[in-house]
């Protein structure tokens, strides 16, 4: 079960793979847009113990969970050292469990700042280099009643955590050490940073960006409503691809940080696993060996503007851009590594959220996600 296929990319691949390999078919589902529905209608076939799927199409944070519960099969010796080694270490970290891998990355994601490149040279600025710097930039740029400062994914969902982790980072704070179970939730530095980002709603960012996911803040950077805008690295390729009016004025940067902390960008990506209860484990290594080659990578990149996982895509790439993304994508921040994962994020989605849309402090917010998240560990404590 695959992503919606809106250009038809993953079917053109598919299909080429079966001309390939005449004795095998691929049978491709499409699911919701959304990772966490497709990950829900995963995990209740694979609870039933049903042959629904020889393939799972996985999200990096679904990996502990999965692995844990013993539905994926042990990739580490199908391939060599040497043929694992091609692999960006934080995506293949992503795909490991207890020095065990059980998922081929694919493409990999890492958060970004976009920024009109147009407006700073106008205003004689660099690329904000700290938070402070960004506030400031966006109030001086911004246009009241025709752009904002500063856009975002601020709706309760997972995309709310990578923006938050990425802020709590450069804030120099941490969400869960896996090691420890630590919880670091209710430490200043992460009130600082939902402080940042409550603080922007209605000033650098529009009131409705907490029912912001990733479109609906693309398409108003996109159409001039913004000077910066906080995503992925598809959103490159999309301008590219819809010839969009602004696309030689955009550029991109590190996402800031504060004094004490280090700009970050969230892992995310996605990749191939095979269920290890599969009937159809050789078709599907397969598959999995066709789709992560560099020919294929480098359509789905051209094609969808997929991020490779492959270190040798950009050490073969002229072009300036996927040199400054691999830049940002070597240092990401990955996601605790937690089979309770899916629950510690739902935690942290609904009390961001509180503190977004004013229904708490961020003090407050930040002290009951703590809590919460200390008994779903079991009792970690804060640092």
């Amino acid at each position: 079960m695959m992503e919606p296929d809106g250009r038809g990319a993953w079917r053109e691949m598919f299909a080429r793979f079966e001309r390939e390999n005449p004795d095998i078919r691929v049978v491709m589902i499409e699911g919701p847009a959304a990772t966490d529905t497709r990950e829900d209608i995963y995990v209740n076939s694979l609870l039933a113990g049903s042959n629904d799927y020889d393939l799972v199409y996985a999200d990096v944070i679904w990996i502990p969970k999965f692995a844990a519960a013993g539905w994926l099969e042990d990739l580490t010796d199908y391939w060599s050292p040497a043929q694992w080694d091609d692999f960006v270490p934080a995506s293949l970290a992503g795909a490991t469990v207890d020095g065990r891998i059980f998922r081929v990355p694919v493409q990999m994601n890492g958060g970004l700042l976009y920024y009109r490149r147009d407006e700073l040279a106008e205003a004689g600025a660099e690329p904000p280099r700290t938070f402070a710097d960004l506030v400031a930039l966006s109030k001086n740029l911004a246009e009241p009643g025709r752009s904002w400062g500063y856009v975002w994914q601020g709706k309760q969902y997972e995309g709310l955590v990578c923006n938050y982790l990425e802020i709590l980072t450069g804030f120099g704070g941490y969400w869960i050490d896996v090691e420890s179970l630590s919880v670091g939730l209710d430490a200043p530095e992460a009130v600082r940073a939902l402080a940042f980002l409550t603080d922007a709603v209605g000033t650098i960012s529009p009131y409705g960006v907490t029912t912001y996911a990733e479109e609906e803040s693309r398409l108003l950077f996109q159409s001039g409503g913004a000077v910066f805008l906080r995503n992925w690295p598809y959103v490159y390729k999309l301008l590219a691809a819809e010839k969009s009016p602004l696309f030689e004025q955009i550029g991109i940067a590190p996402m800031p940080s504060s004094e004490g902390g280090r700009p970050a960008a969230t892992l995310g990506g996605a990749g191939f696993a095979i269920v290890k209860s599969s009937p159809s484990k050789d078709a599907a290594w397969r598959l999995i060996e066709f789709l992560s080659s560099m020919d294929t990578v480098r359509f789905l990149n051209d094609r969808i503007g997929l991020q490779p996982a492959r270190i040798s895509f950009y050490e073969q790439s002229s072009d300036p851009m996927q040199q400054s993304l691999y830049s940002v994508l070597r240092y990401t921040t990955a996601r605790p590594a937690l089979p309770q994962y899916a629950q510690a994020s739902d935690i942290l989605q609904r009390h961001l959220s509180a503190a977004l849309t004013r229904q708490a402090s961020p003090d407050a917010a930040l002290r009951a996600a703590a809590q919460e998240t200390r008994l779903l560990l079991g009792g970690g404590t804060s640092r």
